[in-house]
């Protein structure tokens, strides 16, 4: 092709360039890619999905401080004072309160603190996996290697802030180059990690693939993509600048190998300083057999050091540098119409939501990284054009000694000692829901969820609890 021809080729084929993609939350085998053209030894190809949901959103809000009435000889002397709050975890939301009316407790009557309250509240959302545009050309360097390059924006149906005369950015989610061949592959660039892929996975793909199921990992009205069961025993891979290498797969086995950007992990403890880049690997087993039965297996990990800037003086209590790790396992099971899918992890510095997060329920007071892990099973029945779903997960949270062993003294009774905090002990979250595949193209969800979250119990006082309920509907369209 002359020099002139391949321009106007070029120009012909860049509005495609600027639609493109999605298989995002799920592996790229799950989506069907529609071939452009072909030109020149170049394949062009798109895919990608547009919606949006109705949802609704119902009950407890974020809980309210501890307080006690100070005492003196058994006898009340003064007013209620505060002596903690719930940490880590839980779901903030605009919400309803009124004042407490907590008996034995004696306010203030000028300054009545507020009660938990109530969350009530409607938005129009995005799903699970938001509306994706994806775009990639592909070619053969030689009889037996492929290149590949592949670009994923995404969309988000919320305003920002409610304002609707606010423009919505472009998420610009995955980008990079692939070698792929009988060798294995290749890959550059910015995609999906591995640590927890395979959990996420099943989460797409037998419950939120065309749904929405929770709305945000912490804040209830979070713009953009929904979190599924992500939060609830899944922790989301999420996407990262890395390279990985793929072996080939023999016998079923496939080992994926990655660096990665080396995540920062600031808050608490400041850990904003790394060395080296961060390891994940994922190892997979796929073996069919009848007509319509399949398995899946899989491990995961990931690996990152941290440091504190400056120069550091490390105590007993006060390290200078922190390990964040975790490991995932399950599988998915398919026969018929039948499919199960079952995961965990565990892990130090994981997080609730998103695998090696920086948050108040991933690092104690003092810094130091706290112990987790985290079981999810999800049962997915297809009945003709109708996929039925229901799944539920935990996730749990492990104390520090610093948790366990830091107090003060008890305003309420001069003299006694009591903990300072009270820390997220788990989060659970059970869906269930429906959907419509109208055509390969088009589909209708329905689906609900039930979200809690659980504090530890401090001293004498209960631990406190939240507690949400989220109706989703809506329609996804995708090629």
């Amino acid at each position: 092709m002359a020099q002139a021809e391949r321009a106007n080729a070029a120009r012909r084929y860049l509005p495609y360039l600027t639609l493109l993609l999605a298989t995002a939350s799920f592996p790229r085998s799950a989506a069907a890619e529609k071939v452009l053209a072909n030109g020149d030894g170049w394949e062009v190809f798109s895919d990608g999905r547009a919606g949006g949901f109705a949802s609704w959103v119902y009950g407890d809000g974020n809980p309210a401080s501890g307080y006690t009435t100070t005492y003196e000889n058994s006898t009340v002397t003064g007013m209620a004072v505060p002596i903690r709050t719930a940490s880590g975890g839980g779901f903030s939301a605009s919400r309803v309160q009124h004042p407490r009316t907590d008996p034995g407790l004696n306010f203030d009557p000028a300054a009545i603190p507020p009660d938990q309250g109530t969350v009530n509240m409607f938005r129009v959302r995005s799903g699970f996996v938001a509306n994706v545009f994806g775009f990639g050309v592909r070619t053969k360097i030689t009889p037996w290697t492929t290149l590949t390059a592949y670009l994923q924006l995404w969309a988000f149906v919320e305003s920002e802030g409610r304002q609707k005369n606010f423009p919505n950015f472009v998420d610009a989610r995955q980008g990079y180059a692939q070698l792929s061949g009988p060798w294995g592959s290749f890959l550059a660039g910015r995609t999906r990690a591995l640590f927890s892929r395979g959990a996420t996975d099943i989460d797409a793909l037998y419950a939120h693939r065309w749904g929405v199921g929770f709305p945000g990992p912490n804040a209830v009205d979070t713009k953009g993509p929904t979190v599924g069961q992500i939060g609830f025993g899944v922790l989301g891979a999420g996407f990262a600048p890395g390279i990985i290498y793929g072996t080939p797969v023999l016998g079923g086995l496939q080992l994926n190998a990655g660096i990665f950007d080396p995540i920062q992990l600031p808050g608490n403890g400041a850990w904003t300083r790394t060395q080296m880049g961060r390891p994940e690997a994922e190892l997979t087993f796929e073996r069919r057999f009848g007509a319509t039965g399949k398995i899946v297996l899989f491990g995961n990990g990931g690996y990152q050091k941290v440091y504190k800037e400056g120069n550091c003086v490390a105590t007993a209590t006060a390290p200078c540098n922190e390990t964040a790790y975790g490991v995932g396992y399950g599988g998915r099971f398919e026969l018929g119409p039948v499919h199960l899918g079952v995961a965990g992890h565990w892990g130090k510095g994981l997080g609730l939501n998103y695998a090696l997060e920086s948050s108040d329920a991933a690092q104690d007071p003092n810094g130091n990284l706290r112990k987790f892990d985290g079981y999810y099973a999800q049962l997915q029945v297809v009945l003709g054009q109708f996929d039925v779903f229901a799944g539920w997960g935990i996730a749990r949270v492990f104390l520090t000694n610093f948790d366990n062993n830091n107090t003060y003294d008890n305003p309420a009774n001069p003299g006694q000692q009591i903990l300072r905090f009270s820390v997220i002990k788990w989060q659970h979250g059970a869906n269930a829901g429906i959907v419509f595949n109208a055509t390969p193209n088009l589909h209708f969800d329905i689906d609900f969820f039930r979200a809690e979250a659980d504090w530890w119990a401090v001293d004498q006082y209960p631990g406190a609890k939240q507690v949400l309920w989220v109706s989703n509907g809506g329609m996804i369209a995708n090629w």
